[in-house]
């Protein structure tokens, strides 16, 4: 079926991931990806079919890439991220997102083209633990 998708994020192998008009997950291989050229921010339309590998974290699976929308041009965004880690020299995604009221998925996003581009030097990832009840 063709759906709008939104690109959020980008492995290092190339492979990504998207969300539908209804916040539903996409995993789109580095196949399709390397095909368009497309990167993360991005508006596109594909063909998703049902992920039979993972469904139950990413339910939807993009075979093909039919169009894709510019990618965005406002750094305004990235600007606003840049100057709350300079002025802080560090926030967590949701920490960000909070700050300039937006989706975690969007500043992720947008983190990633960051780093992507070299603007961003520097991300570290914890699996924080678990709290006991």
């Amino acid at each position: 079926m063709q759906q709008t998708i939104l690109l959020t994020n980008q492995l290092a192998t190339g492979s990504a991931f998207a969300l539908t008009a209804d916040n539903q997950n996409v995993f789109i291989p580095s196949k399709v990806m390397f095909e368009k050229g497309v990167r993360v921010g991005q508006k596109v339309q594909a063909i998703v079919v049902p992920n039979m590998t993972r469904p139950d974290r990413t339910p939807w699976l993009a075979v093909s890439i039919l169009d894709a929308a510019p990618p965005p041009q406002d750094d305004a965004l990235a600007e606003m991220i840049l100057d709350l880690i300079e002025s802080d020299g560090r926030g967590t995604v949701e920490e960000i997102a909070t700050s300039l009221n937006m989706a975690d998925a969007k500043i992720s996003a947008k983190l990633s083209e960051l780093a992507a581009s070299g603007q961003l030097v520097r991300l570290t990832c914890f699996d924080l633990p678990e709290e006991d009840e």
